[in-house]
């Protein structure tokens, strides 16, 4: 690598840590505690040997018990307290990992929950899933023991080479030559560790990914006896993550019997060397002893060496890809500048729109004006872009200024809060919590009121199925609310945006998996909200819209017809002609 791709990689390496530094220096304290612990600790366990070499030089001219005890006593009390002083460094530093661990989770959380539906059309769940568990406790393994024995093997090495110095300088050198291949072994397999370590990452996200995405469509994999063909596909991903494990466990393999290898020509050559120097008389038995347990104090940091590079190269890719999402700015944001906030009296207008992302084209030139309290019939296609438009009113997705207005004021200038706060949305496919049915009704708001809860759930004709349940409202729904019917989810939904109270109702074909006969009571039900609230029901059956107080018929984007319904069936075009086909086939239907 040559020095522009080295400095190159530096800088990369510093913008990924920079994330895990400022959460550092909000632990500073406690972490300065930890090192603190770790210099007491070494230097302790340090002085220890020393005593050692005088308590056998003391034996080899005879001393007195007494004395020898003396010493004995304080070599107990040094162990003892520096592993105290051991026990509050693992308590310190790991203790502060686990709080960065806790922090970095929480703002990766916050900012998945801004970015906008785009970013999740481009990622897969499971593939975020491995980011805010796998990947994470990566980055805790090298903060927490990385740091700590790299610490470790750093005092070690700084207090244990003098010492040795001091006991023979030639004994040093003679350990200090097959030394110097260790920073050039760790050096060589590091890359080789990085790689192995992002492929383990990626191919941990894939298998993720696939589990994730057949325990949520077990109903269609079980429906098409796909279970054998989906186990395989599953197995030929589990092998491919075993593969890249088995390929970081050859470097890892490789690395070891190298570092070991030198460790044990460290010990021969000193045991060697040293032996003739305490048969010559030119140091002492307990000198070579006391050298000896110094040389094994740095081998073993030394050793470990290997495990703790793989850990800083396995947490330094995870680190990439967490902030890969910390660096992805959401489309839609909260601006200061984006203040305004009231009761919403709901006009609705739009403004020569035109819209689309990932370079398609989904909406063009719709000019629409829907007044204070009106109820609105969105129709169309599949695909002509109902769901798109209606999107747009809480700014899921970036708006072009001067484009929609509400109560005539830019959507962009409202307040982010105030105006989701006040726009009720059912979809077509709701999403349920794993949490009680009362519990998914009042999802949007503070703090449910039952009575408020009643009245939504009545209003959703959700009341009837409700009292057939276990617990009534503290019925557990499982998981995306399997345990519901599709109508009983919708209608789960509806009552949920009811319970809001919203000044824009937005029901996007949200009875579409209702009978018809439970949709005309709901319709009936609801006129006492939509009384108090501007409304958009988006539907396929025409028949749910016709009473609206204006139909706006969407086609490839643009708005191809619009009126009332008596106007839009005295104008002969695409919704009478669709009206019509839809009310032969219920007349065929009932016959």
């Amino acid at each position: 690598m040559n020095p522009m791709e080295k400095n190159k990689v530096t800088t990369e390496n510093k913008s990924k840590l920079s994330t895990v530094f400022k959460y550092i220096k909000s632990y500073k304290g406690v972490i300065l505690t930890g090192a603190v612990c770790i210099l007491l600790t070494n230097s302790l366990s340090m002085i220890i040997p020393y005593i050692m070499k005088i308590i056998l030089d003391l034996m080899e001219n005879s001393a007195p018990m007494s004395v020898l005890l003396e010493f004995i006593y304080l070599t107990i009390a040094l162990a003892v307290t520096a592993g105290i002083f051991r026990f509050f460094t693992r308590r310190t530093i790991i203790w502060t990992s686990r709080k960065i661990e806790y922090s970095l989770r929480s703002e990766l959380f916050g900012h998945l929950l801004k970015l906008t539906p785009t970013f999740y059309h481009e990622n897969r769940t499971g593939d975020i899933m491995a980011r805010v568990t796998n990947d994470l406790e990566a980055v805790r393994m090298m903060v927490g023991p990385g740091i700590m024995h790299i610490s470790n093997t750093f005092i070690t090495l700084v207090v244990a080479i003098p010492l040795m110095l001091s006991l023979s300088p030639k004994l040093t050198m003679y350990a200090g030559i097959p030394m110097v291949l260790f920073p050039l072994i760790v050096n060589r397999l590091s890359n080789l560790l990085y790689t192995r370590s992002l492929r383990i990452q990626e191919e941990f996200a894939s298998l993720t990914s696939a589990a994730q995405e057949n325990l949520s469509g077990i109903r269609v994999v079980r429906a098409y006896s796909q279970e054998d063909a989906e186990t395989e596909n599953f197995q030929v991903r589990s092998n491919e993550y075993m593969g890249v494990n088995m390929d970081m466990a050859k470097v890892q393999a490789l690395f070891m019997p190298l570092i070991m290898g030198i460790a044990a020509l460290l010990s021969l050559s000193v045991l060697y060397f040293g032996g003739v120097e305490v048969i010559e008389k030119r140091i002492s038995l307990g000198t070579l002893v006391a050298f000896f347990a110094y040389l094994s104090m740095m081998l073993w940091p030394l050793i470990a060496m290997g495990w703790v590079v793989s850990l800083y190269q396995r947490g330094l890719a995870s680190l990439g890809r967490i902030n890969k999402i910390l660096d992805t700015e959401p489309d839609v944001k909260r601006e200061a500048a984006a203040n305004f906030s009231q009761p919403m009296k709901g006009k609705i207008e739009f403004r020569n729109l035109s819209f689309g992302y990932n370079g398609k084209k989904i909406l063009s030139n719709i000019n629409l004006t829907i007044e204070p309290g009106q109820t609105i019939g969105l129709v169309g296609q599949t695909g002509s872009g109902k769901t798109t438009l209606v999107s747009l009113l809480p700014r899921l997705f970036p708006v072009a200024d001067g484009s929609i207005f509400i109560d005539d004021v830019d959507i962009n200038k409202w307040d982010l809060d105030s105006l989701r706060d006040q726009i009720g949305v059912a979809p077509q496919e709701p999403f349920l919590f794993s949490d009680t049915v009362g519990s998914n009704i009042g999802f949007g708001v503070d703090s449910i009121d039952q009575e408020k809860m009643l009245i939504a759930s009545c209003t959703a004709a959700l009341d009837k199925d409700v009292s057939d349940f276990p617990k009534g409202y503290d019925t557990m729904v499982g998981e995306r609310g399997i345990t519901l019917s599709g109508g009983q989810k919708q209608r789960t939904a509806i009552a949920r945006a009811i319970m809001t109270e919203p000044r824009l109702l937005i029901l996007d074909d949200a009875m579409s998996a209702v009978d018809t006969e439970t949709e005309d009571e709901i319709n009936h039900r609801i006129k006492d909200v939509l009384k108090n609230c501007t409304a958009i029901i988006i539907s396929h059956r025409m028949s749910s819209v016709k009473d609206t107080d204006l139909i706006v018929y969407l086609d490839d984007g643009q708005i191809a017809e619009k009126g009332t319904h008596r106007e839009l069936m005295a104008a002969g075009g695409k919704y009478a002609e669709t009206y019509r086909r839809q009310l032969l086939e219920r007349e065929l239907e009932d016959a």
